[in-house]
């Protein structure tokens, strides 16, 4: 068997290799990837943050509320007891009651106001919480599909790299050093295979004279444009 053949068969397996480690790169950047949940959490945060002064300010015009309506309660319980007899202090009481009803009107106003944006809050923190659960859902799910294929991708890998283990002693160490420099600086493709009278890896013509070297036993030919190890079958 010729060495162009046990370089070229040794080229496939790393390429297999190179596409797992590719995809398993791939699938742990995607895993350790945590932006989109950050931002949702935060998006959560923020309006929990909101509601939570939201209802601070409803119960703060609660107490408004009903710290004035005993007010109200207590000067209307003097203004009727019969123990004020004086007609100005009846009409001074009288005027007072009006004026704490007046303020309450306002009170209870900021009141409904404040219920209002309260509600607006609440709702909008269930959507919130609603979003990131379902994104949660999301994630898990994805993330247990891409556990799998990892899981899956590691196991053909191991199995790649047990071929390639079989594959070496069939090579010289000088032809192993070519090999491995042509990966190095040929972006991981050493050996092209011959492909419709041109090189597979960068698409240059091949003359008639390369492509039958390039499938002789003898010898080890080279792409003229690429410089990579062409294989011919």
């Amino acid at each position: 068997m010729s060495t162009t053949l046990h370089l070229f068969r040794l080229q496939e397996i790393d390429s297999r290799i190179d596409k797992a480690q590719r995809r398993l790169d791939e699938i742990q950047k995607i895993l350790g990837d945590n932006t989109e949940l950050r931002r949702v959490e935060a998006h959560f945060e923020d309006c929990k943050a909101s509601h939570g002064i939201s209802e601070k300010a409803l119960r703060k015009t609660e107490g408004a509320v009903k710290k004035q309506r005993l007010k109200i309660e207590q000067t209307e319980s003097m203004l009727y007891s019969g123990n004020v007899k004086k007609p100005k202090e009846v009409q001074d009481l009288q005027n007072k009651s009006n004026a704490l009803k007046r303020y309450l009107s306002k009170l209870e106003d900021d009141q409904l106001e404040a219920m209002l944006a309260h509600d607006e809050e609440e709702e909008t923190l269930q959507s919130a919480q609603t979003a990131l659960d379902k994104l949660k859902a999301q994630l898990i799910q994805k993330n247990s599909r891409l556990a799998g294929e990892k899981s899956g991708l590691n196991e053909e890998k191991e199995g790649f790299l047990k071929e390639r283990a079989v594959a070496l002693p069939a090579l010289e160490d000088e032809h192993l050093e070519l090999y491995n420099k042509l990966r190095k600086n040929k972006r991981g493709v050493a050996v092209a295979l011959v492909n419709d009278g041109g090189c597979s890896a960068c698409g240059a013509t091949v003359t008639l004279a390369t492509q039958q070297k390039a499938r002789s036993a003898i010898g080890i030919t080279y792409c003229p444009s690429c410089q990579r190890i062409l294989y011919g079958k």
